[in-house]
């Protein structure tokens, strides 16, 4: 698979630009408004046959330099995130208006793989650049900004929001919001005392170690009070989400799901920086997932309850409604309710057509290589010396949507014509038929079972794929060479403004 620059994937200058002259020629069939600006040369004497079949030949070219700005517009916004970039290249008038296209807020409609360089101790590839893989084209792209190695390498992303990362420092514990296309930063408010932080030290191999409060780790899985950098994400922050595009709305909120599952954290970003952080009250924990659209904020509670608050204000969010005991849907404790002690779940809420969905992502703790659910007892054998090696792995999903006037979620059993992306992102949906490489009625996940990722060296951050609604099968969208991924791929939407 070939890795080319993001910046410009085109090779030795030579630029390809087939989809811009199909879509062109279409237009020029149907319109008469594109401007051939056919000129006749006149001169002084007589031009020779072949000069004059020259000029024949180039007055007969379209001059795409010239075609109407909100003509170009309108093609360009109907191309691929790849084929916008090579356009740009094209000239300065077609750079200035691929530059408008941050005004459309559908325009980057397919989530990319974000690939991080992988850590010493992972069995993946040792290339150290950051790597976006593109569905459309089924091609790998490689990312030259140094911040964002340097940002991929000493920090850990929490969430995917926007085409922005929002990841957490390693050394300070300091969250931050970053665009790794165009490195756009912007620091968060310090979460020490908000987390329950009190001290760190580094141990002998240079690992951040931090100490928390009592009261913070009170969880049986920290051993007095102290955990690694690393398991902040595991933890203590299990996904964060931006309220809205910041190229579109300079005063944007970041939403976080943290304190193992029990808290949801809210912090307003403008011009002036970012305020401090805020708990939101009143609804019951453990929360499953948040979601953000059209200034609301859906938060997926306990026993499927659905809590929406306004984020209008510019202040802080202001809740408006509450959705309660929602898990009573006998197809959904169905979904939930398979074989519990051989699988774990994990739900999500995607925004589609205007609606809510909640997928449902069914995992099986241990899957041997055919595909079969075992109990741990049965990774020993008496022919092997050691355990069987069989990871975790995504088998099923179940899909629902929220009937607001009725107040409870309703089965579905097909996306139709859209895929939804989900994973530690931002979930996502998109319609396929004007996405060339992305299958309808889909589900493309990511590795975000945060408990297990880093208990076993041998695999971690491995199950992704693509599960079919239709035939209920799994299939890989993009092979990697190993099954101990860390950190772990996320998708992506590419915002290179």
């Amino acid at each position: 698979m070939n890795s080319n620059p993001i910046k410009n994937p085109c090779r030795k200058g030579k630029l390809s630009i087939e989809p811009l002259y199909i879509y062109l020629n279409r237009f020029k069939q149907r319109s008469t408004i594109i401007p051939m600006a056919i000129k006749r040369m006149r001169g002084p004497s007589p031009p020779s046959i072949a000069n004059t079949e020259a000029r024949r030949r180039s007055s007969s070219m379209p001059k795409w330099g010239q075609l109407v700005g909100d003509v170009l517009l309108q093609i360009l916004n109907r191309l691929s995130f790849v084929d916008v970039q090579r356009a740009k290249t094209v000239c300065l008038h077609w750079n200035s208006v691929a530059k408008q296209l941050k005004l459309y807020t559908k325009f980057h409609r397919i989530p990319w793989l974000l690939i991080p360089p992988q850590d010493e101790e992972s069995n993946a590839s040792s290339d150290t650049n950051t790597k976006l893989f593109s569905i459309e084209d089924g091609q790998l792209y490689s990312s030259k900004y140094a911040a964002s190695k340097e940002i991929c390498c000493q920090s850990f992303c929490v969430g995917s929001s926007h085409g922005y990362m929002i990841s957490i420092n390693c050394e300070r514990n300091k969250l931050f919001v970053f665009n790794p296309l165009t490195e756009k930063r912007t620091e968060l408010p310090a979460m020490d005392t908000f987390l329950g932080r009190i001290i760190e030290d580094m141990d002998n191999g240079g690992e951040y170690l931090i100490k928390f409060a009592p009261e913070a780790a009170s969880d049986s899985r920290f051993y007095r009070g102290w955990t690694c950098s690393r398991q902040l994400r595991e933890h203590f922050i299990q996904k964060a989400i931006l309220s809205c595009d910041p190229c579109h709305n300079k005063s944007y909120g970041v939403v976080l799901i943290c304190c193992q599952n029990s808290r949801i954290a809210f912090c307003q970003c403008g011009d002036s920086g970012a305020m401090s952080w805020m708990y939101l009250e009143g609804m019951d924990a453990p929360f499953h997932d948040i979601m953000c659209h059209e200034n609301k904020l859906y938060v997926l509670a306990n026993c499927g309850s659905l809590a929406v608050w306004d984020l209008g204000s510019d202040s802080f969010p202001v809740s408006t409604k509450t959705i309660t005991s929602l898990f009573c849907c006998a197809s959904l404790r169905q979904t939930l309710n398979v074989s519990s002690d051989l699988y774990t779940s994990r739900l999500y809420l995607v925004e589609s057509s205007g609606g809510v969905l909640l997928v449902v992502r069914r995992i099986g703790e241990f899957v041997d290589e055919e595909g079969r659910v075992l109990h741990e007892g049965d990774l020993l054998t008496d022919k092997a010396a050691e355990p069987l090696v069989c990871a975790y792995r995504t088998l099923l999903f179940g899909l629902f949507r929220m009937d607001f006037d009725k107040e409870t979620w309703v089965s579905m059993t097909s996306l139709d014509d859209q895929a939804v992306f989900v994973g530690g992102n931002h979930s996502a949906s998109v319609l396929t038929c004007d996405l060339p490489g992305c299958e309808k009625n889909s589900v493309y996940f990511t590795d975000d079972y945060w408990e297990r990722m880093n208990e076993d060296y041998l695999y971690g951050g491995h199950d992704m794929g693509v599960y079919n609604l239709k035939d209920k099968s799994v299939k890989h969208f993009y092979q990697l060479d190993a099954l101990k991924i860390q950190p772990p791929p996320c998708w992506f939407l590419p915002n290179p403004w």
